[in-house]
């Protein structure tokens, strides 16, 4: 009897053994002081200083003006494909144009149907592929978010992705603009509040822009393909998703039949995201066009920064007085950025979408607090303006203490410092 019971405990031991190794591994791959989600440049943003002029109303202007035009743009499309065919190559322009004036009357229906008509006839008369087509596709994405449908806005532009060859070989101006375009738009439509986040969709995003990191990087250090500019912007492009793989809690947003590319694999990203942000950094370091003080103390401020946001603390400061040495003046821009403490991750490109006036905001609130020299953050106070409630200001500020920051750099040493004034856009 007791040797069965014996049996029976070794058994569920070696049973609990085998579920626990691979939590223990999990574990050991996530970063040392992790936590999910990360709600700065979420659900707050830093405000620049000063406010970001208001932007002009859209559909402005005089309509019906607009509307005569379009009226008389319809007549002559009309006449012509009477004489040219339906199909006529000549009509993509004025059909394309068509959409536009659509499109400036906020009609995006009705300009994507005249978009979608003149990219079929760019398609029918030079092929699935033609370049011509790449003005009309970046409408029809803009004019597709403008109606709310985000999931066609971001296919549209990997359809440009396809057409520029997913990336590869020698890119053009316009290869480079559109890929950065349909990566910075994916990124856009993962954080954007109105929306539930679709991480299959941003998944694939981060997919394309890895491979088109890794084959133009490869095809630089032989000595081929695009200028070091092209493969910083592609790199740095790759790095701002990892931020965001990393500071997202996949499983709150994981579908209910978890079906798509698999949750596994997304898991399993942003466990190895540290490592593959760090090698973005130090592959861009070692390339012999960045090694210019201005471009060494560059990058080694951003891998500071990605050390001390996943808690690498002493691994960061160690970069920052790198990146400190390498500034060679204190004139220098990032001699004078390290100098005050900041929050990470300390890249409004991240966030700038968030400051768009037709987002609906909360609040605004405005704080101070200290950064010690290991970026801790402490003596958070503030309040909220615009006569918002005390609430949200009281939730910011305890986001605030459990937000990463990069401590002030003096000296070459991280010192502790106190950050004043900061202004927070609260985002509903």
């Amino acid at each position: 009897m007791g040797s069965a019971s014996h049996r029976r405990d070794m058994v569920a031991a070696r049973s609990l053994a085998r579920r626990l190794v691979p939590l223990c591994f999990v574990l050991l791959a996530l970063p040392s002081s992790a936590h999910l989600p990360e709600y700065f440049g979420r659900k707050f943003v830093l405000m620049p200083d000063p406010s970001p002029i208001p932007q002009e109303t859209p559909c402005g202007g005089d309509r019906e003006a607009l509307r005569e035009q379009v009226k008389a743009m319809e007549e002559t499309i009309s006449i012509r494909q009477q004489g040219e065919g339906a199909y006529s190559l000549d009509l993509a322009d004025p059909v394309g144009e068509l959409g536009t004036l659509h499109s400036s009357l906020c009609n995006h229906p009705a300009a994507l149907d005249a978009y979608r008509r003149a990219v079929q006839l760019l398609r029918i008369n030079e092929g699935l592929l033609t370049e011509a087509q790449l003005p009309y596709l970046r409408a029809m994405a803009d004019s597709s978010q403008a109606i709310g449908d985000y999931e066609s806005a971001q296919l549209t532009l990997r359809y440009g992705f396809r057409i520029h060859n997913m990336g590869r070989g020698m890119l053009s101006q316009a290869a480079l603009r559109d890929s950065l375009g349909y990566f910075r738009r994916a990124r856009e439509v993962f954080i954007d509040p109105r929306l539930p986040g679709d991480v299959e969709l941003f998944f694939q995003a981060v997919q394309d822009n890895q491979f088109m990191w890794e084959v133009q990087l490869s095809g630089f250090q032989r000595g081929e393909g695009s200028s070091y500019e092209a493969i910083k912007s592609l790199g740095i492009s790759h790095l701002r998703n990892l931020y965001l793989i990393l500071g997202t809690e996949l499983r709150a947003t994981q579908s209910s039949d978890g079906s798509g590319v698999g949750w596994d694999n997304l898991l399993r990203t942003q466990q190895l995201s540290y490592g593959k942000g760090r090698v973005v950094l130090e592959e861009l370091l070692a390339l012999p066009a960045a090694q210019t003080p201005q471009e060494q103390s560059y990058l080694l401020l951003r891998l500071g920064n990605w050390q001390q946001w996943n808690g690498k603390w002493q691994s960061s400061c160690d970069s920052y007085a790198k990146a400190w040495a390498a500034a060679g003046d204190d004139s220098s821009p990032v001699r004078r950025q390290l100098a005050a403490p900041a929050e990470l991750p300390e890249d409004p490109q991240l966030w700038s979408y968030l400051l768009d006036p037709a987002l609906p905001e909360k609040a605004v609130v405005e704080a101070q607090f200290r950064v010690s020299a290991r970026g801790d953050i402490s003596r958070v106070s503030g309040e909220a303006l615009d006569d918002a409630s005390s609430g949200i200001a009281g939730r910011i500020l305890r986001w605030l203490r459990d937000s990463h920051a990069r401590p002030a750099v003096v000296g070459g040493e991280c010192v502790a410092a106190p950050l004043s004034g900061r202004r927070y856009r609260v985002i509903d």
